[in-house]
């Protein structure tokens, strides 16, 4: 009699292209998943994968298999999943397991997602990190500013970010040309998230059609600790208008050149094989829900 976590562990090595990753994603040993696949070989009479040097590839039986057990599980999973988020109570509500920037998921995805009766690990991190996380199952859904084309994960639009030159509010300009702006802002104090000044780039390129050839003054890899730094008076940066509108009202920083502005895309990525879990589906009509 075949047992259904045979199929689950045959599911996660044709997946994984390997025993130790598949053991690695189920939680357990490698001579454990061996077992399991051994066992369902010999079940249906037929090899599933040809052993090759690490790797595991698919037989023309073990793409059969895939192709009809895949849905059926699927299915059976969704089920649990709908149940479970029909029951009442923060203990019996389901977990997504979030991977975001920091300051996105602090000041955009919280109050979005907070009445939801579902749990959340969050992981933070930047674009490539987190993709390496949803590619690893070591997250359902990522929040990222990179879209990379790579089979198996899909991406929705949520909106587009705002950025803008943001200073202390003693600074005084009265600056016209584009040439006098550059001058300017080649002399200041910048406050960059890296040594090579993301987003700020872009805003050089969409504006002054070139390169920043600075290097900044401070490097804080957090977003609202450069707004600190900002309203603390040492320098300036490029920032986005959510992050802002608090120290704006409260006149502790203002904008500069509010014409000149970048955008930047965030995005949801998930894999294809998780696309109908209704708690992926409930999180992201959550997340693009306008403010």
């Amino acid at each position: 009699m075949i047992d259904f976590e045979w199929y689950r562990s045959f599911i996660s090595i044709y997946k994984h292209r390997s025993v130790s990753a598949a053991a690695k994603a189920r939680i357990l040993t490698q001579p454990a998943m061996s077992q399991h696949l051994a066992a369902l070989e010999a079940e249906i009479g037929e090899p599933l994968f040809i052993r090759a040097p690490r790797k595991m590839i698919p037989t023309d039986k073990g793409k059969e298999l895939y192709t009809k057990i895949v849905p059926l599980i699927e299915n059976l999973e969704n089920t649990t999943l709908e149940m479970l988020h029909s029951s009442s109570g923060n203990e019996r509500a389901p977990v997504i397991r979030i991977g975001s920037p920091a300051e996105y998921f602090t000041i955009r995805t919280l109050p979005k997602i907070r009445d939801l009766n579902i749990r959340f690990l969050s992981q933070f991190g930047v674009a490539g990190t987190l993709l390496e996380k949803l590619e690893k199952d070591e997250v359902d859904l990522i929040l990222t500013t990179q879209k990379v084309q790579q089979q198996g994960i899909e991406y929705q639009k949520l909106e587009d970010e705002v950025f803008v030159a943001v200073v202390p509010p003693t600074y005084e300009t009265n600056l016209e040309s584009t040439a006098e702006i550059e001058g300017w802002l080649n002399k200041q104090n910048w406050l960059s998230y890296g040594l090579e000044l993301p987003i700020i780039r872009r805003y050089w390129r969409d504006h002054l059609k070139k390169r920043p050839d600075f290097q900044p003054c401070h490097v804080i890899p957090d977003l609202r600790s450069i707004l600190e730094g900002i309203e603390n008076g040492l320098g300036m940066s490029i920032l986005p208008t959510y992050l802002i509108e608090k120290s704006l009202q409260e006149n502790r920083v203002k904008i500069l050149f509010p014409e000149l502005t970048t955008e930047n895309t965030i995005y949801a990525a998930y894999k294809v094989e998780h696309k109908n879990s209704p708690v992926l589906v409930k999180v992201l009509e959550a997340l693009k829900r306008k403010s």
